[in-house]
């Protein structure tokens, strides 16, 4: 596959008050992130509320996404389930609906061994013609990838690359320097400088959904050697994520969007909505970094 660069938002699914997933919010979302200039969008993944969504659901969604951009931007799919044949027939739907490439989270709550994990992988990228990008979330997943792992499963050709949600910037820089054809994403939005100091030229983040352009400008700040003015708009973007990480990311980045005039309801249960403290407390830093 050709190398993904760029700033990927990972959508948050927009529910109508019935708990449908909402189409005018959801085009509203991309048409504002189309404007913006990202190059992308992770659909269904963590941000996206993908498991506490039916598997009709998660394909209607990456349905609806792929219609909504129309080949104006890349769409990568998170297929991730726990069986492989459900993960299959996930991955060959999105296929069908034309994404660029399709994602998966590790299978998590039994302890797959190494090899298994890899099976898993493999057993997906060579159902499909769509290149697959590992996603390696060990906070959420309780895998985490060696490199010796990432070895092996990356000597697949079918795998194009590697979502790495994770702080281990070292681990990363030397998948990167070794693996130049492959793209690997930085999935941690707070550490997003840092990882490009590293060689990463591509992100996947959930903050994206409503502050995307202070990631494209850190970005291009970077690439022109001004690291300290680059250095100064991730402060800002960390001092929306430490009250976002306080109160709670998924039903934050939904506040914020609200805030911003695009209304995508709540995160379903058992996620609880914000208390008005926790509003009044994220629509004061919104207002004290721009993003209002």
């Amino acid at each position: 596959m050709d190398k993904m660069k760029g700033i990927y938002p990972a959508l948050i699914t927009p529910f109508c008050e019935d708990g449908s997933i909402s189409q005018g919010a959801m085009e509203q979302l991309i048409e504002r992130n189309l404007e913006k200039g990202v190059a992308g969008f992770y659909v269904g993944g963590s941000t996206g509320e993908s498991y506490l969504l039916s598997m009709e659901e998660r394909k209607d969604l990456i349905k609806r996404v792929t219609g909504i951009i129309n080949g104006r931007a890349k769409v990568i799919a998170n297929i991730g389930v726990f069986a492989t044949c459900h993960g299959i027939e996930m991955a060959k739907a999105a296929e069908s609906m034309g994404v660029d490439a399709v994602s998966a989270v590790p299978p998590f709550y039994f302890k797959f061994s190494a090899q298994e994990l890899a099976d898993y992988y493999n057993d997906i990228a060579r159902a499909v013609s769509v290149p697959m990008i590992i996603y390696n979330i060990p906070a959420m997943s309780g895998v985490s990838f060696s490199t010796q792992q990432i070895d092996k499963m990356f000597k697949n050709e079918n795998i194009g690359g590697m979502k790495h949600t994770s702080y281990d910037l070292f681990q990363m820089e030397r998948v990167i320097a070794k693996y130049p054809d492959k793209t690997i994403f930085i999935g941690h939005d707070e550490i997003f400088l840092s990882a490009f100091a590293a060689g990463a030229e591509a992100a996947i983040g959930s903050t994206f959904n409503f502050m995307a352009e202070k990631f494209i400008k850190i970005a291009e700040l970077h690439k022109s050697g001004r690291q300290q003015e680059a250095l100064a708009v991730q402060d800002e973007a960390n001092r929306i994520l430490e009250v976002l990480t306080e109160i709670g990311v998924f039903k934050g980045i939904k506040a914020a969007l609200k805030m911003q005039g695009i209304s995508c309801g709540v995160c379903r249960k058992p996620f609880r909505p914000l208390e008005e403290e926790q509003t009044t407390r994220l629509r004061n830093i919104m207002e004290e970094t721009g993003c209002l």
